[in-house]
């Protein structure tokens, strides 16, 4: 497996939960493994999304469809910065001022 991916059973002991429920979160599409059969892992950003899974469960006592409403909302955020910042951009690309030629370069 490689060095990326945390295994699911080590994923599961650290964050001291049953595989069966990172099972479950996989089948309600709250994260995604990698792997075949037994050798099923996470990469670290989805093991990041377990912890907040659990966290949001555990520490705020939030039920699963509330904290499949909140990744949802997280996804679309990060997705809406993301196409934010390549659009300033190119509105930056389009609004600068042009570069006068260099008076070294042949024409």
């Amino acid at each position: 497996m490689n060095q990326r991916i945390i295994a699911r059973d080590v994923v599961a002991r650290q964050l001291a939960i049953s595989p069966n429920v990172l099972i479950r979160y996989e089948r309600m599409g709250l994260v995604q493994s990698v792997g075949e059969g037994e050798a099923q892992g996470y990469e670290p950003s989805q093991v990041r999304r377990i912890w907040s899974i659990t966290s949001y469960q555990r520490d705020l006592g939030i039920n699963l469809a509330g904290v499949e409403v909140i990744l949802r909302l997280r996804d679309r955020m990060s997705h809406l910065h993301h196409h934010l910042k390549d659009l300033a951009e190119q509105l930056e690309d389009l609004v600068a001022p042009p570069q006068p030629p260099d008076p070294d370069q042949p024409r």
